[in-house]
């Protein structure tokens, strides 16, 4: 076999490859510069190889590299990338996916299997359901509707309320001429609120006898995020919502009050709507099932997961301590957090996907 001519450079190739091997921006390709500089300054290729830290194989290809395309082709990379057999699939994989979604990776494998004839493992799976088919593993979410009413009407109601009474009541709030306050009552069950920590093992929590309740009442005003609670162990009532009232009342607030309810129907009664007129507070009642209209629905949220999920408090009074020592730092400690999560964006369901049946 006939050896291949010396390798020989131009005085061009040779400036270039003195001042790429320092300022290409990949330093592999400056690899690459560098033995073959070291080739044109009359080292052997073995001693290049050496210099430049790289096998006498690799230097060899370099070389290859430069013969075939010159001084541009040794900057290129062709690595060859296995397309796997899935990918052509791919298209109707991604539609039957999101016409009935797998509840596991197990579930996909199978069904893979039976709609490709591939059998892939899990892992394999959960790598192509994540990157070629840009799924996510997602938690559920129920739309809360009343029994009589599909979902377009539910979303037009409470699109309506949005906008002809709710965004009316909170610009006026914004602009400093009225005080609006989401009214809600949470009732936290001191038993086990269990959730996902980072671990070694799956961790256990005692678990809770759910006997015991703390409701705390509150409402929320929609301009200053200052909170006014009534705290109870016991059911939470009209009386309740009078205590309320006048507690609001007393802060001696200036120009029109509303409080935004949600139809419990202990509010309706003469007895709350009747001190609410001597008072002068207007209230406003959200459509029938619209926690996601009520503002402070995500405060309790944001309870729970500070002082109660993955807690557990050996006493009825720890349990009601740590809710309100939490509720008490909203206005310290908590409002960072607070900011991002009580912003006047309401979730509305008028274009939302549903798992087929």
């Amino acid at each position: 076999m006939a050896k291949p001519p010396r390798l020989s450079f131009s005085q061009e190739d040779l400036r270039v490859l003195a001042q790429q091997r320092y300022e290409h921006p990949d330093p592999r390709v400056q690899k690459r510069m560098e033995v073959l500089w070291l080739i044109g300054q009359k080292v052997t290729h073995h001693e290049a190889a050496k210099l430049a830290g790289v096998s006498r194989a690799t230097a060899q290809r370099y070389v290859a590299s430069y013969r075939q395309g010159g001084v541009a082709a040794v900057g290129q990379f062709n690595w060859r990338k296995p397309v796997s057999e899935l990918e052509q699939h791919r298209d109707t994989l991604a539609a039957s996916f999101r016409k009935k979604p797998p509840h596991t990776v197990a579930e996909a494998c199978a069904r893979i299997k039976e709609e490709t004839g591939l059998e892939r493992r899990p892992t394999q799976v959960r790598a192509f359901l994540k990157k070629r088919l840009s799924l996510k593993w997602r938690r559920m979410g129920a739309i809360p509707l009343p029994p009589k009413k599909t979902v377009a009407e539910h979303a037009r109601t409470q699109a309506e309320f949005l906008e002809q009474k709710l965004e009316p009541a909170l610009a006026e709030a914004r602009a400093g001429k009225a005080h609006l306050f989401f009214v809600d009552a949470a009732h936290f069950v001191m038993g086990s609120f269990l959730c996902c920590v980072w671990c070694a093992v799956r961790l256990m929590i005692r678990g809770g006898s759910g006997r015991q309740r703390y409701s705390v009442l509150g409402a929320w005003h929609a301009a200053t995020n200052a909170l006014v609670t009534i705290t109870t162990d016991k059911t939470v009532n009209a009386e309740t919502v009078c205590a309320l009232l006048r507690k609001i009342a007393a802060l001696g607030l200036k120009g029109p009050m509303r409080l935004v309810l949600d139809n419990a129907r202990y509010q309706h009664c003469a007895l709350v709507m009747d001190l609410a007129k001597s008072l002068n507070i207007d209230l406003l009642f959200l459509p029938s099932y619209s926690p996601n209209l009520n503002l402070i629905e995500r405060l309790w949220k944001f309870t729970k997961i500070k002082v109660l999920y993955g807690r557990h408090y050996d006493t009825f009074a720890a349990f009601c301590q740590a809710i309100d020592g939490c509720l008490g730092k909203i206005e310290t400690e908590h409002r960072k957090g607070l900011k991002s999560l009580m912003t006047h964006n309401f979730q509305t369901f008028e274009d939302v996907s549903f798992l087929a049946a």
